[in-house]
């Protein structure tokens, strides 16, 4: 029976939120639960959802968005950086693994153009599935992390160009190759110019202006107009919609909003990618899978086996350690999104028949589940496999982004007059610190003084952690507002943060509820300033200097041993 739009979403989210929850008590990643749960509503089983394509178009903004908050992690001089990752490694990989899959293929006897359609499609791997669980793993910033994302990126931009030549092989075309992919490249060029070109000089000042009107609404509904336009155009230039929103991320990830943007747009993305993996679930064909199960098995593992072996021994060449080229090698093991878009435009172009390509859609979705199993336990299985014995909590190298301290920093909430003085005092002393500060005129006056500043609410719980509040030594928060501190320090500890917290308090009053809510120094506004009167006082009395100092020491000494005691029992 067939269901509305509402009734059909209402049964994707439903399913969605059972089968996640009935499948996180076994420890097993949300990506597992999407893809059983369009399986199980698909049409091949409950037939709750007759015409997946209905929700493809929807669902692609899920890859769009994850793209754009990749973006923003990695900005246009890091690109750069990782150029030989990118097209170096990159232009290997899917070079060698185009050959080897589709001489293999070809010797299996299927025909040179549909060869070329498989191997292309096996050689590309899910940059959905991959970003998504190295960062929910916290490595993208991993050595491994980062050649796995630039072989990604030169996947996406040679997707296209297997994607163009679908159409040529099957002589369709109306123009021939070269034409083909001399006008894409032309038109490649001209969206890169223009998507950059607005990224340096559209992008900043509209954010400045819509960050001052101090509204989260108006942030959230610019940063998804902003992100949609980009991919439209992409789109209307005949290329990937998640290229442009990866580009125009890109050029915001060297703004102070950053971390705000992404704060902003989690939930989008999250949702719109559970949806994105529902829709590859209900593309496999259960009678398919019940027919040749057995195969699909053995071809899932040898695909994934012959994957590792290849971008490990490329990664090994290249001059990276045994560990870095076995997880690697296990991030980019399966097949991709990409991939699946290829092999539909093959069937569409009859190049290979329909249940060969069914066959090997469901090696490529059996790969793709098998991920984040093998992404989660990559750092194990890498010891294991590596001769070479290593201390077991010891990762590879980070390369950290650009100016955030990755660990031992202190948190500073509000870049006032309190906090700059605070921020003089750590760079006097060599000590990291990261500033947060909502107000964008203090932000772009203090990153003009190169202070170590990031646009954001300071209590806003994913802003703290895309500081590194997990490391940090400690954190200071200096608001003007005391409802905002007292806001910050319960999300803190309530998330289970233990980090030492000094919160600047403008009321005696407030002390109390601060302290209960986890603050471990609560320093009034106007300690310090009854001090310096008491000192002026007492020299204008004739008391001695000494006496005078050793007063107003025992007296700041009262006041904050008094508090940090007070946190202590609490």
């Amino acid at each position: 029976m067939e269901h509305g739009f509402f009734e059909q979403l209402l049964a994707i989210m439903s399913v969605s939120l059972i089968v996640t929850i009935a499948l996180r008590r076994f420890g097993l990643p949300n990506i597992i639960s999407y893809l059983l749960t369009g399986v199980a509503i698909g049409p091949s089983v409950l037939g709750w959802i007759p015409h997946p394509e209905t929700f493809s178009f929807l669902a692609e903004f899920g890859v769009v968005f994850l793209l754009f908050s990749l973006g923003l992690e990695f900005s246009l001089p890091k690109l750069f950086s990782m150029r030989g990752a990118v097209f170096g490694l990159g232009s290997i990989q899917v070079g060698f693994c185009t050959l080897v899959f589709g001489g293999a293929v070809w010797l299996w006897g299927t025909s040179l153009p549909a060869a070329v359609v498989i191997a292309g499609a096996l050689a590309l791997s899910s940059t959905a599935i991959v970003t998504s669980e190295l960062a929910t793993k916290g490595q993208l910033h991993f050595r491994h992390g980062q050649l796995s994302i630039g072989v990604l990126l030169f996947q996406d931009l040679i997707a296209v160009l297997f994607l163009i030549l679908v159409p040529v092989l099957a002589g369709n075309a109306n123009t021939s190759l070269y034409s083909a992919l001399a006008w894409a490249l032309v038109k490649g060029i001209a969206l890169l110019a223009g998507l950059l070109a607005a990224g340096l000089w559209l992008l900043p000042p509209l954010y400045k202006e819509v960050a001052r009107t101090r509204s989260d609404e108006i942030f959230v509904l610019s940063t998804l107009v902003i992100v949609m336009l980009s991919a439209w155009t992409t789109e209307l230039f005949g290329l990937s919609m998640a290229l442009g929103g990866f580009i125009i991320g890109m050029m915001l990830g060297e703004s102070p909003f950053r971390h705000q943007i992404n704060n902003d747009i989690r939930g989008f993305k999250d949702i719109l990618l559970g949806l994105f993996f529902v829709t590859i679930g209900m593309s496999i064909q259960i009678e398919v899978l019940l027919h040749y199960w057995p195969r699909i098995i053995l071809f899932t593992f040898v695909l994934i086996a012959i994957k590792v072996l290849l971008v490990g021994i490329m990664v090994r060449l290249i001059g990276h350690s045994k560990k870095t080229a076995i997880q690697t090698g296990l991030n980019l093991a399966q097949a991709g999104e990409f991939g699946l878009a290829l092999l539909a435009l093959g069937v569409m172009h009859q190049l290979l028949p329909s249940d060969q390509a069914s066959f090997i859609i469901l090696v490529a979705v059996s790969s793709m589940a098998l991920s984040p199993l093998l992404i989660r336990r990559s750092e194990a299985l890498s010891r294991r496999l590596n001769r070479k014995k290593k201390p077991a909590n010891a990762p590879d190298k980070a390369m950290p982004p650009l100016h955030l301290p990755l660990e031992n920093h202190v948190l500073i909430g509000g870049l006032g007059r309190v906090g700059t003085t605070i921020a003089r005092l750590l760079e006097e002393k060599g000590i990291d610190y990261i500033a947060l500060d909502s107000n964008i005129d203090v932000v772009t006056r203090a990153r003009a003084e190169d202070k170590n500043i990031v646009y954001g609410d300071s209590s806003r719980l994913h802003m703290l952690e895309a500081c590194h509040i997990d490391t940090a030594r400690m954190a200071i928060l200096t608001f003007n507002s005391i409802a905002d501190a007292k806001k910050t320090v319960e999300r803190i500890r309530k998330a289970g943060y233990t980090l030492p917290i000094i919160v600047r308090s403008s009321e005696h009053g407030d002390f109390d509820e601060l302290v209960s809510l986890g603050a471990n120094y609560v320093i009034p506004e106007m300690l310090e300033a009854s001090l310096v009167i008491s000192s002026q006082m007492f020299a204008l009395l004739d008391i001695p200097e000494d006496e005078i100092q050793q007063t107003l020491a025992a007296e700041r000494k009262r006041v904050v041993s008094k508090r940090a005691t007070t946190a202590k029992t609490d």
